[in-house]
């Protein structure tokens, strides 16, 4: 895979649904092993599944959050959406 220009990159930031190379590219591990290990991950280890709806992208505040959750890093929690607080 060709890296793409910084300009590409830059407007990539803010993709929420990324396909498996612009997600490789953010994860930063070599393609050739992450494409062998995608499958695994996504059985065994509960990894974010693409979605049909958005073109078989993954949704990446999800992998973000496994990734947080896999490296020990504490994820915050939010309330459910639509949700109002009685505070």
């Amino acid at each position: 895979m060709t890296m793409p220009a910084a300009d590409t990159i830059e407007r990539e930031q803010g993709k929420l649904y990324l396909s498996d190379a612009e997600l490789i590219r953010r994860i930063g591990v070599p393609e050739k092993y992450m494409r062998k290990i995608l499958p695994g991950l996504e059985s065994k280890y509960g990894f974010p599944r693409k979605q049909p709806l958005f073109n078989n992208r993954r949704y990446w505040p999800a992998v973000k959050a496994w990734l947080d959750k896999r490296n020990g890093l504490i994820v915050a929690t939010s309330q459910p959406a639509g949700r109002v607080s009685d505070d």
